[in-house]
C-alpha cells in the first residue's frame, strides 16, 4: 500500500521560520560579541605585559646590572658555570659570585684611590647580593602585575643570554635562550612589541623593554615578560560559554513568546478561516445565512482582510441564493443562481488595465458556461514588483467558481507576504490540500516582475506553455519547466526560472481553452495558429494583441459550440520609469 505524503503544517513552517531566524540573530550577535571580546582582551593583555616589562625594566639600577653581565661574560665564569653544571650544584655559581665584588665595591675601589683604604673597607658586599637584588626588584613586579614569569637577560649578536630570573636557580645564569624566529628580526637589546609564540615552555605571549642607563644613554639589558597564552584562551572560551548560555536561555523565551504569538495571530485565526471556507464550499449543498463565516478577525492586517473577503464573497452568494428561491421556480432558480456566481466572478477579477511608463497589460476572460473556473490576477506587491498570474480550475461551474475564489484569494494573499513565485505556489497548495474533498485542482502560472530591472521571475504549476516577444518583434513559445497542479498533492515542489525582459518585449499566457478550442469538423485551434495570430499583431499594445487573437479564434470555430473557457492576459514591459521604445 503506498503510503501518503507527510502532511507539514503553516504552523509547522512558521515556528520554523521564526527559530531559524532567532538563531540566526542570536548566533550572529554572539560571534560579534565574541570577535570585539577577544579583540579586546588581546589589547589589555598586551598594555598589561607592556606596561610590567616596563616597571620590570624601571625597577633596575643599569649600573648593576651593567656590572653584573660584565662579570658572568668572561671565560673565568664560564669555566665555574661549567663545573657547576656537570655537578648539578648551584652552590658552585654562588661561591664563586661571592668572591666577587658588587657595583658598590667596584666603585669604592675607585673613590679609594685618592681617599685611602679606610673607605673601601666600608663597602664589603659581593656580587651575590647585587643579583639577589635583581631577583627581588623583578620579583615585586612579577607579584604586582602577577605575571607569569618576569627575567633579564642580554642580547648580543644574534644570541640572548640569561641572566636573572626568580623562577630558576643561579645554573640558569649565562645559559643562552633558545632561538624563537618570530624575534629573529629584533637584534639587540631592543624592545619587542608583545606577541605570541610557540616553545619548549609552551605557548607564551611575551613583551620585552630596553634596560636604559640614562646617564650614558647605553641599553644594558632587556626586561622580559611572560603569561601563558593558555590563560588568554581560556578567558575566551569562559566567555563563549557564558554567551552560550546566555543566547540558549533567550533563544528558549524567545521561540516560546514568538511561537505563543504566532498560534494566536496567524495560526490559529488561518486554520479557523480554511475550515470554515471548506465547509462553505462543499459541492452538492446548499448555502443558508447559518452557513456565513462568524469568526471574529484577529487584528487589523491581512487575516483581518482575507476574513472579511471570505465573509463578504459568503455573504453575496447567501444573499443572490435566498433571493432566487423566493422569487423564481426550480429552473429559474438555478439560471439565476448561474448568474448570480458570473456576477460574483466577474467582481472578483481585476476590470481596470493600468497602462504605466514601466508596463502596459491587459487580460480577458470568456466562460464556456455562466461561470468557470479560469481567473487572472494582478497586482502590485511593492513600488518595484508587480505579480501576474492566471490559473484554470480542474472543474467548471458553481463549485469550480467556489474553488477558484479561494484559490484566488489566497494566491494574492500570500503573494502579498513576499516571496519568490515557487514558495508562494508552495505555501498555496498546502493550503488548498487541506480538507479538499472535492479533489478539485487548478493550473497556475505566476510571475513576479522587477519594473526596475526587466526580471520576470516566474513559476509553472502544471500551465500552458508562455508566448514570449522579444527584441526582434517575433512572438515564439517558451517551453518552460512544469510543476504539479496546486491542489493535488501538499509536498508538491515548484521551481523558479526566469525571463529578462528589455523595454517592447511582451509576455502573452493564457489557459488550454485557447489551443484546445475546435470548429465544427472537430479540429483544434492549436499552438501554430496561435502563434501566428500573434504575430499578425505584434507591434501592437496587450489590448489589441488580445483582441486579435480572440478574433482569430471566433474566425476558426464559427458556430461551433465552446466547450471550455477561454482566458488570456499579455504584459509588455516598457523598461524602469522609461517611455516604450518605438
Amino acid at each position: 500500500m503506498e503510503r501518503s505524503p507527510r502532511r507539514r503544517s503553516i504552523r509547522v513552517k512558521l515556528t520554523a521560520l521564526v527559530i531559524g531566524s532567532i538563531l540566526a540573530v542570536a548566533l550572529g550577535l554572539m560571534l560579534i560579541s565574541y570577535y570585539f571580546f577577544c579583540q579586546r582582551a588581546d589589547e589589555r593583555y598586551s598594555q598589561q605585559l607592556y606596561y610590567a616589562a616596563v616597571a620590570a625594566s624601571r625597577n633596575s639600577e643599569p649600573p648593576v646590572l651593567k656590572n653584573f653581565w660584565n662579570q658572568i661574560n668572561t671565560e673565568e665564569f664560564r669555566e665555574v658555570h661549567a663545573r657547576a653544571e656537570a655537578a648539578n650544584d648551584e652552590e658552585i655559581i654562588k661561591d664563586w659570585l661571592r668572591t666577587r665584588p658588587c657595583i658598590d665595591d667596584l666603585q669604592a675601589a675607585e673613590i679609594t684611590k685618592t681617599e685611602g683604604e679606610a673607605m673601601a673597607a666600608e663597602t664589603e658586599y659581593t656580587l651575590l647580593d647585587d643579583y639577589e637584588y635583581l631577583l627581588n626588584a623583578i620579583q615585586v613586579i612579577k607579584d604586582l602585575f602577577a605575571m607569569d614569569s618576569v627575567y633579564y637577560q642580554y642580547c648580543e649578536g644574534g644570541t640572548t643570554y640569561n641572566l636573572v630570573d626568580p623562577d630558576e636557580n643561579c645554573l640558569y645564569i649565562g645559559t643562552v635562550e633558545e632561538p624563537i624566529p618570530e624575534f629573529a628580526r629584533y637584534s639587540g637589546n631592543v624592545e619587542i612589541p608583545p606577541l605570541s609564540y610557540r616553545s619548549s615552555f609552551g605557548w607564551l605571549f611575551t613583551a620585552v623593554v630596553p634596560v636604559v642607563d640614562h646617564d650614558t644613554g647605553e641599553a644594558v639589558a632587556v626586561a622580559g615578560v611572560d603569561i601563558d597564552m593558555t590563560d588568554v584562551v581560556n578567558e575566551r572560551y569562559l566567555f563563549l560559554r557564558q554567551c552560550l548560555i546566555f543566547v540558549a536561555v533567550l533563544l528558549i523565551i524567545s521561540i516560546l513568546s514568538a511561537t505563543l504569538l504566532l498560534n494566536r495571530t496567524a495560526v490559529r485565526p488561518l486554520r479557523k478561516l480554511a475550515e470554515a471556507a471548506t465547509r462553505f464550499g462543499e459541492a452538492g449543498r446548499a448555502f443558508t445565512r447559518d452557513d456565513i463565516l462568524r469568526l471574529p478577525p484577529s487584528s487589523n492586517d491581512e487575516i483581518g482582510d482575507l476574513y472579511r473577503d471570505i465573509q463578504s464573497m459568503e455573504t453575496r452568494i447567501v444573499d443572490y441564493t435566498d433571493n432566487l428561491e423566493r422569487v423564481t421556480a426550480e429552473r429559474e432558480r438555478v439560471s439565476t443562481e448561474l448568474r448570480t456566481a458570473a456576477q460574483i466572478q466577474e467582481s472578483a477579477l481585476p476590470s481596470q488595465f493600468p497602462d504605466r511608463e514601466e508596463f502596459c497589460l491587459y487580460a480577458s476572460m470568456t466562460p464556456a458556461k455562466e461561470v468557470g473556473g479560469d481567473f487572472y490576477d494582478f497586482f502590485l506587491i511593492d513600488e518595484g514588483h508587480l505579480a501576474v498570474l492566471i490559473a484554470d480550475v480542474s472543474d467548471k461551474g458553481v463549485p469550480a467558481a467556489l474553488f477558484m475564489m479561494s484559490a484566488k484569494i489566497l494566491l494574492n494573499y500570500r503573494a502579498r507576504l513576499g516571496g519568490s513565485p515557487s514558495e508562494i505556489l508552495s505555501a498555496v497548495n498546502a493550503q488548498l490540500c487541506q480538507n479538499n474533498d472535492s479533489k478539485m485542482f487548478v493550473t497556475v502560472w505566476l510571475g513576479i516582475l522587477d519594473l526596475e530591472s526587466g526580471v520576470l521571475q516566474c513559476a509553472n504549476a502544471g500551465h500552458e506553455y508562455p508566448v514570449i516577444r522579444g527584441r526582434d518583434g517575433v512572438f515564439r513559445i517558451f517551453k518552460d519547466k512544469h510543476g504539479l497542479v496546486v491542489g493535488a498533492l501538499d509536498l508538491s515542489q515548484y521551481r523558479d526560472y526566469e525571463i529578462r525582459m528589455e523595454p517592447g518585449d511582451a509576455v502573452f499566457v493564457y489557459t488550454d481553452g485557447v489551443p484546445e478550442a475546435n470548429n465544427a469538423a472537430g479540429e483544434f485551434y492549436g499552438m501554430d495558429r496561435l502563434e501566428a495570430a500573434l504575430n499578425r499583431t505584434a507591434d501592437g499594445d496587450p489590448k489589441s494583441l488580445l483582441q486579435g487573437v480572440k478574433a482569430d479564434v471566433d474566425a476558426f470555430t464559427a458556430q461551433a459550440k465552446q466547450f471550455d473557457d477561454l482566458t488570456m492576459l499579455c504584459l509588455e514591459y516598457r523598461g524602469g520609469g522609461a517611455s516604450r521604445p518605438a
